[in-house]
């Protein structure tokens, strides 16, 4: 999606790393999902902890294919004040299975100064590559990137992240579709609980501390991103930090609107 969405996990993203061998994303928890269709968390942008650049507002959407999949829904927006520097709309969508919560289908579209940049990437059933459709303006084409493992992308992985048995101390990877491109992404959850305060209310927090590398180049400048969810029966995404090439971008939780109960 944009830079914002890299948050999204992405978002929703510095140095060469080789190759490392295939992994997985975290085991889902037993029970019922800590989301479902009707919630909608919205959340403030701020560029280096300061400036307010935008929104950002993810969505659950109602089940379709009889239940089988269900599609998840990004939304972001830079505010006036940004856009002398980027003035970016855009929305994504991920389609994802209702039982592995790995994505079948992403697709995302952006308005960035005036250009149109489209991205979509079908990713079920699982091949051995990756195959990205994009169009940048007037041009169209396709990139391809060899399959390693579970892919997922910004979108999906936050909802997966959620509904994930996020042990303290675990580490997990996998492999991630975002801003148009193929990334290896590695995480690690802390060990302590962290309470966050963000416009929609203080929370104890488990903090998500990870990396993102191009799979496609890895001379390319990796992207930190730490993300932190509440402790609590919602797993709410609370807050999400990351870098763009403006500098560090922020998204803090700043209003939730048909979740389930904590």
């Amino acid at each position: 999606m944009t830079s914002a969405a890299l948050l999204v996990l992405a978002l929703l993203a510095p140095s060469a790393a080789p190759a490392a061998p295939a992994c997985g994303p975290p085991p889902l928890a037993a029970g019922a999902r800590p989301w479902g269709p009707g919630e909608t968390l919205t959340f403030d942008l701020d560029l280096l902890g300061m400036v307010r650049t935008g929104t950002l507002q993810l969505s659950v959407e109602r089940p379709m294919s009889r239940g089988r999949v269900i599609p998840l829904r990004a939304r972001a927006r830079t505010d006036a004040s940004l856009a002398a520097l980027k003035n970016v709309t855009a929305v994504g969508f991920s389609w994802i299975d209702a039982d592995t919560l790995l994505p079948e289908r992403y697709r995302d579209e952006a308005l960035e100064n005036g250009v149109r940049k489209v991205s979509d990437t079908r990713l079920a059933p699982p091949a051995g590559e990756v195959v990205v459709a994009y169009r940048y303006g007037d041009r169209e084409g396709k990139t391809s990137y060899p399959r390693q493992g579970p892919v997922l992308d910004a979108l999906s992985a936050v909802y997966l992240l959620r509904a994930a048995r996020l042990a303290p101390g675990e580490a997990f990877c996998f492999e991630l579709v975002a801003n148009r491109r193929f990334w290896r992404l590695e995480g690690t959850v802390a060990r302590k609980i962290e309470p966050v305060d963000t416009p929609a209310g203080r929370f104890q927090t488990l903090r998500v501390d990870a990396v993102a590398r191009r799979a496609d180049d890895p001379a390319a400048r990796a992207r930190p991103l730490h993300l932190w969810f509440s402790n609590d029966g919602r797993r709410l995404l609370v807050a999400a930090v990351s870098e763009i090439d403006l500098g560090p971008v922020r998204a803090m939780l700043a209003s939730v609107r048909g979740a389930r109960a904590p």
